[in-house]
């Protein structure tokens, strides 16, 4: 910025942009070397740049410039032939008519060396977690834990933080209220709001929330920014448990609602994602929808991409113990005959992170997915429509882009309403298994020749009603499948959520179950899960003892992976997923018994 007010031939009017709490106000503050720094929020503007432009000073100063109308009153003030005056803005959205230049979020190692310097030592990995990159929540974590707030409860640590992160924006009660609800349930439009934060406090409630720094808006309506809604959230499930999850749960209803009663294709999409959110299933949220505060754009592949698609595929085929060989020759096959199968997610400078293969499922693509499918090609249809999914890999640090991807995929699948996935990955074969797929084999011979088969899932749905019925069966059907009440279903999700948790305490700690009187604190929470497995161990019922074996070996002893537990215990694939399913709904009814009788 000084380079570009010292290389200026006339006046200039330079846009510092960035996310509340990146560091903008110390920015302009170092700049201005002592001379005042105007708030286009707290003081007339109007008046001090008049006295600014009179005392002939080279740069005004303005921070806080989102506020409406500002861009006017430095034309009427500052404008004009021969001004000489430069300006020099803060705002969280580029303003037009300006030279914008974006003020990058700190990285991990900085937050990290932040928190250090203020004197955290128990919980520097939380405030990593949670600053998203930015020097004000980081400070403000850093001082809630030196306050002193325990680590391991990370609602109570963004509870003390929010007090002062949110001290400077304009919220009164109703708003704050808006706004927790807002962060529960992603996104919500201004009938919704109204029905989770009770009746609006003056007409323009809506307009003063889209208005504020933390939001930005989407087709269902405006969402809080990351990494205030993660914090937010956190609160929220803290401080009011079961409101918490009511909210979460109406919102699911109505969306469904809406799902089905719409006839656009874009708006339908959007709904479908969001339900897929509103599912509050931890193995959704953490793969779909983790905490990341940008959006990467996903875009089809050209030419340019291929030499970098290959380069990728070869680390894929690399960090999963896979020929190289033959995953070369499986993409040049992919790259041959279907180059439109392709899509790239790319970081802001349009530079590609992670790549997709989803082809149509059509005669030209079949070539090319047999040695996939293998065996089940013929049941497969090819020509029949829809998508097929074989390959989604990121760069190392990219969950954000790993997540868009996957997001575009799903909504790419919804549109041509049947998806056909192959895949040796143990973690995507959970995600399709939770989102209702169906199981149709394993390949005989996986072409990139590693150490996993890949399995073959499918899900179809033939009309608009069809993806509505999908999307209410995985948020109203427990994990094995059959109805159950809806405190069971949502406590079977918060059991296997607290299990895959149960060596990280920091992570534990932010289990809903911890709202039990039973299990108050993370250690007696996990004492309270390893006890309830030994019970099913020695139950004289030997499918219950056969899912507490299930249990113990997959999340207390960590023996292997799904597939490896299923063979150590000499359990076929579909019965060893039938009793770890029993397991966790039987864990799930002793939880709910000591909810009722605390």
């Amino acid at each position: 910025m000084t380079a570009l007010l010292a290389g200026a031939a006339g006046a200039l009017v330079i846009d510092l942009v960035g996310p509340l709490g990146s560091g903008k106000s110390r920015v302009l503050a170092a700049l201005a070397g002592g001379r005042p720094v105007v708030s286009a929020r707290h003081d007339d503007l109007r008046t001090v740049l008049r006295d600014e432009h009179r005392k002939a000073h080279p740069v005004v100063y303005v921070d806080d410039a989102d506020v409406p109308g500002v861009m006017e009153v430095l034309r009427s003030e500052l404008g004009g032939a021969g001004r000489r005056t430069h300006v020099v803005l803060a705002s969280t959205r580029p303003l037009p008519g300006t030279s914008t230049v974006p003020l990058p979020r700190w990285t991990d190692a900085e937050v990290r060396g932040l928190a250090l310097a203020l004197g955290v030592t128990a919980g520097l990995d939380l405030v990593v977690a949670l600053a998203g990159g930015l020097p004000l929540v980081a400070g403000g974590l850093s001082r809630a834990l030196l306050a002193p707030t325990p680590p391991d409860v990370p609602g109570a640590v963004a509870d003390r933080a929010l007090r002062e992160v949110l001290a400077e924006v304009p919220l009164d009660r109703h708003l704050s209220d808006v706004l927790d609800a807002l962060a529960a349930v992603g996104r919500g439009d201004e009938e919704l709001l109204s029905e989770l934060a009770g009746p609006p406090d003056g007409p323009d409630w809506f307009a003063a929330l889209t208005d504020l720094a933390l939001i930005t808006v989407t087709e269902c309506g405006p969402a809080v920014v990351e990494p205030f809604r993660t914090l937010l959230d956190l609160r929220y499930r803290w401080r009011r448990p079961v409101a918490h999850r009511a909210a979460i749960t109406r919102a699911a209803s109505r969306n469904l609602r809406l799902l089905a009663a719409t006839s656009d294709d874009r708006r339908r999409r959007a709904l479908a994602e969001h339900a897929l959110y509103l599912t509050d299933d931890p193995v959704v949220r953490r793969t779909l929808f983790p905490p990341a505060p940008n959006v990467p754009t996903v875009r089809q592949a050209r030419p340019g991409d291929h030499e970098w698609i290959a380069a990728l595929a070869d680390q894929w085929a690399r960090r999963g113990g896979h020929s190289t060989t033959r995953t070369g020759r499986l993409l040049d096959g992919w790259l041959r005959h279907t180059p439109d199968g392709f899509r790239v997610v790319c970081d802001p400078d349009d530079r590609p992170v992670g790549m997709s293969y989803t082809p149509l499922l059509t005669d030209r693509a079949a070539a090319v997915i047999e040695p996939v499918t293998r065996q089940h090609t013929d049941r497969l249809a090819v020509g029949s429509g829809g998508t097929f999914i074989g390959m989604a890999a990121c760069e190392d640090g990219h969950p954000d882009a790993h997540a868009a991807l996957l997001r575009r995929i799903l909504a790419d699948g919804i549109e041509q309403r049947r998806m056909v996935v192959a895949t040796p990955s143990p973690d995507y074969q959970q995600l399709v298994r939770r989102l209702g797929f169906g199981f149709l084999g394993t390949a005989r011979h996986e072409p990139a020749d590693g150490g996993q088969q890949a399995e073959i899932h499918e899900l179809a749905f033939t009309t608009p009603a069809g993806l509505a019925a999908w999307l209410t069966r995985i948020a109203a059907t427990g994990a094995a499948g059959e109805a159950v009440p809806p405190d069971l279903r949502w406590c079977v999700a918060q059991v296997r959520k607290a299990l895959e948790h149960l060596h990280d305490p920091v992570r534990l700690a932010r289990s809903a179950l911890l709202a039990s009187a039973a299990t108050p604190t993370p250690a007696e929470l996990r004492a309270a899960l390893v006890d309830a497995i030994g019970v099913l161990i020695t139950s004289d019922d030997p499918p219950t003892a056969q899912a507490g074996r299930v249990l113990d070996s997959y999340y207390v002893r960590r023996r292997a992976d799904h597939t490896g537990v299923a063979n150590r215990l000499h359990l076929s694939r579909a019965t060893y997923f039938r009793r770890l399913d029993h397991g966790l709904t039987r864990i799930a009814e002793q939880v709910l018994a000591g909810y009722r009788t605390a």
